[in-house]
């Protein structure tokens, strides 16, 4: 392992730049020494021939000079009388000159290289508890900027787009000051080695879009999602995915797959369309409740503990006391999937009796992610893992009331 190490080290471009430097700092050093150590001159002062001795004396003095001269500082404290001296001084100006070229050419080459990558999507992200978003959309920049007001938890800078897009539209995208600082990786996404060059195992969470890049039939771009859902559950049962798919066939693969949310997007359109057709104005209900900047939207919320275990009609009393909030159902099976269903299995293989076991062992297999439980009876009891689901409104600030409406409410 130490010589694994030493020989990574060795390898290294600038390690042995400077280590070429410092051993030629290093000659001149002892060059400069032993040539003004031994240097005898004379000058005349005041009409007397003087005897005079080199400027630098110790091996200390000439390694402070030459550090000084090749990175062209030349504080002038130290120099060489000799003429050998002053020709090593000059070979090590030469050398310093160069030196300082090929280590700024090297930082800038480097830094033209990292900012290329970035902008090709060709550079692995680094990142931990991020959120990864797979595939292309037509609307993509608000679609990107609705995750973003719902995922305010999470920065700009935490956003990895993964997908093969022309880079021409990325930059597009970041011209955008909201999005300048979201991270791109270019390449399928379906691959193990893009997801892994994602950091997928450290994501938090992870969505993959009915991709519109895709080249194919409807059942062509939803088999690659079910293929990226498997391969991301793969790596990593514990991140929690979301997947859009187009045609409900392919539910039932997500399902076994333990994507945690599926959305069902040609149905919905379906469903709103039948409502609408039928003159009821739900469609209106339901784009105000999903609007991302409506005054009262829908949502889930983590039930208190100590109603975990009670009836559905104690928590929508206590629902009921908050501004602007109504309970209207529980979400159950939320989080990650994977981990509950492993925890259902281990409470029902807890029981000695066999013929409960298989009875519990089936429930277990009759579980879904996020079951919505709409509207249940009073007595309904809450169970671990379950959220509620409420319509709330967002507080509105205060209306400044003027002079003249003050007067008026006074008369």
């Amino acid at each position: 392992m130490l010589r694994y190490i030493v020989m990574k080290i060795a390898r290294n471009f600038f390690f042995k730049l400077f280590l070429v430097a410092f051993i030629l700092l290093s000659i001149f050093s002892v060059a400069v020494y032993y040539f003004e150590s031994r240097y005898r001159g004379y000058k005349y002062k005041d009409g007397k021939k003087i005897e005079e001795t080199g400027n630098i004396q110790t091996l200390q003095d000439s390694i402070w000079w030459a550090f000084v001269t090749s990175t062209t500082v030349g504080y002038g404290d130290f120099y060489p009388k000799s003429a050998a001296g002053r020709l090593t001084g000059i070979l090590l100006m030469f050398f310093g000159v160069s030196l300082v070229g090929v280590v700024t050419g090297n930082i800038a080459s480097a830094l033209v290289e990292k900012t290329m990558k970035e902008g090709r999507g060709l550079k692995d992200i680094k990142l931990k508890k991020h959120f990864i978003i797979c595939g292309w959309k037509r609307d993509m920049h608000d679609v990107l900027n609705h995750i973003m007001e719902k995922n305010k938890n999470f920065l700009p800078s935490e956003f990895v787009l993964i997908n093969t897009a022309d880079p021409a539209e990325i930059d597009t995208l970041r011209s955008d000051r909201k999005f300048a600082h979201i991270n791109f990786i270019h390449g399928d996404y379906i691959d193990e080695r893009v997801l892994n060059r994602a950091n997928l195992k450290e994501a938090a969470r992870v969505v993959v879009f009915a991709d519109r890049l895709v080249q194919g039939s409807v059942q062509e771009v939803d088999s690659r999602t079910v293929m990226t859902i498997i391969t991301i559950k793969s790596i990593s049962k514990s991140i929690y995915t979301c997947a859009e798919i187009l045609d409900e066939k392919f539910e039932r693969y997500l399902r076994f797959s333990n994507c945690d949310e599926i959305i069902l997007s040609t149905e919905y359109n379906r469903s709103i369309i039948a409502n609408a057709s039928a003159g009821s104005g739900i469609s209106h209900v339901i784009s105000e409740l999903l609007s991302v900047n409506a005054d009262v939207s829908i949502t889930t919320q983590d039930v208190p503990k100590k109603f975990i275990g009670k009836t559905y009609g104690e928590l929508f009393d206590h629902y009921l006391e908050r501004s602007r909030t109504i309970l209207i159902g529980m979400l159950e099976n939320t989080g990650n999937f994977y981990t509950r269903k492993t925890e259902a299995i281990r409470e029902a293989q807890k029981t000695p009796d066999i013929s409960k076991l298989v009875d519990n062992l089936k429930d277990v297999k009759q579980l879904v992610a996020n079951m919505p439980v709409i509207n249940p009876a009073p007595d309904y009891v809450i169970a671990r893992y379950s959220r509620a689901i409420i319509i709330e409104g967002r507080m509105s600030k205060p209306k400044k009331t003027s002079m003249k409406e003050t007067d008026h409410a006074a008369v």
